[in-house]
């Protein structure tokens, strides 16, 4: 009996964890009643960095790029043009803003 509810609860946790990466790749809170999206999480290249403007370019694909203010915080200094980068945007104000960027 105690395997079962080992074998249940093993299942249950590795269900969550399935349910908590799909709703970070998609941009949402995981687990929660009444979530709240947190951002778009966007993924591409660093086209250019305007420190002077609080804004970075990031190429998203071949022809397409987003033009991203810098929430205040955000070091400059992380990241270079040519860096693979994630990035969550979130809509501040009415601007596409990056609260969040990780390299990859």
């Amino acid at each position: 009996m105690k395997q079962a509810a080992a074998s249940i609860a093993s299942g249950i946790a590795i269900l969550f964890t399935a349910q908590a990466n799909a709703a970070a790749d998609a941009g949402m809170a995981a687990i929660g009643e009444g979530s709240q999206p947190i951002g778009k999480v966007l993924r591409g290249v660093v086209a250019s960095v305007d420190e002077h403007n609080d804004r970075i370019t990031v190429r998203l694909t071949s022809d397409t790029t987003a033009d991203l203010k810098v929430q205040d915080g955000l070091l400059f200094n992380a990241v270079r043009y040519g860096d693979q980068v994630k990035v969550t945007v979130e809509d501040i104000n009415g601007t596409k803003t990056i609260v969040g960027l990780m390299k990859e």
